[in-house]
């Protein structure tokens, strides 16, 4: 099943949301906009391929925005 392209107002939100955490899990995101995981979980991957938004594994996987988490020394 193909999916089309995520909503460009979902993925304002993330970029929102994200801008008042240093990190988030994908389920969080969701829950504090209101939208449902799998539209978040689609626009943060365009997020992703667009470099705005970074995935980080650190024991699970969170989203941040590029940057915005330093590297572990």
């Amino acid at each position: 099943m193909q999916k089309g392209a995520a909503d460009p107002v979902i993925k304002e939100k993330v970029l929102a949301f994200l801008d008042t955490v240093e990190k988030a899990k994908s389920k969080e995101i969701a829950a504090q906009i209101g939208e449902k995981k799998s539209d978040v979980d689609l626009a943060v991957k365009e997020l992703a391929m667009e470099d705005k938004v970074e995935y980080l594994y650190i024991t699970t996987t969170f989203i941040a925005l590029k940057g915005k988490v330093k590297e572990p020394t």
